[in-house]
């Protein structure tokens, strides 16, 4: 029996609506069961209307920490960081009391900060209790591109690291910052529940063509959409 449940909405505004609720009702339900709550999210823009909305929620917001999928190497102030985006999109209203793990710290490389990320990630514990993930025209998630360096380590499910160092030089979509730090494809995958937020046509085609071809290190999203550990559900809008 398939784990992947796929919803789609008229509106990207019914889209968020309902990506805000089912986040709210899964962290709810992990820090009544736990205690407490973890969630992982992605960067970029297409979430933040949800964010918002869910940052009005009245979740026990103290007691749910939130970390990155994955960061470009730059600091906090830079446009492109997504913990500067996480702080005005997320970190606000109440949930600006959550509790927040940044995956870049001080030093000069991914290389060099590897192991202080794998440690902090390491502490967040095991399983997230919940994973929010975008997707790439390409089928990236988080920063496990295609034909990056790291990508057969990234996704080697026997990796017992949360944390990779990716180089994403020669990959076009990853842009002016090819230096990321990306969660492995293992540590993703030890989720209670994963969300896949999309937009557009063309990526709910990349979606089929993942699950109808499997080809992982090509569109890294098939080893989400092509396993039996952990429910998937892909809430998509045009």
């Amino acid at each position: 029996m398939s784990n992947i449940e796929t919803k789609k909405f008229s509106t990207r505004d019914k889209l968020f609506s309902a990506v805000a609720k089912r986040c709210e009702e899964q962290l709810k339900t992990s820090t009544e069961k736990n205690g407490q709550a973890s969630f992982i999210i992605p960067g970029g823009t297409t979430p933040a209307p949800a964010f918002k909305k869910l940052a009005n929620s009245n979740l026990d917001w103290k007691n749910i920490t939130i970390a990155q999928s994955d960061e470009r190497w730059v600091e906090p102030v830079h446009p492109q960081s997504n913990q500067g985006l996480t702080a005005k999109t997320l970190l606000i209203d109440n949930a600006s009391v959550a509790g927040y793990i940044a995956m870049k710290n001080t030093a000069l490389s991914t290389n060099e900060g590897l192991a202080e990320c794998n440690q902090a990630y390491h502490e967040l514990g095991s399983p997230f209790s919940l994973t929010m993930l975008g997707m790439g025209l390409d089928g990236h998630i988080a920063s496990l591109f295609p034909g990056s360096k790291e990508i057969a380590q990234g996704l080697d499910l026997s990796n017992k690291n949360p944390c990779i160092a990716i180089d994403a030089h020669g990959c076009e979509v990853a842009g002016d910052y090819p230096n990321r730090m990306s969660l492995t494809m293992a540590a993703i995958l030890k989720s209670e529940l994963i969300i896949l937020l999309l937009t557009g046509k063309e990526k709910l085609d990349v979606i089929q063509s993942a699950q109808t071809n499997n080809q992982p290190l090509e569109q890294p999203v098939a080893a989400i959409l092509n396993q039996t550990q952990t429910p998937v559900e892909i809430y998509w809008a045009e």
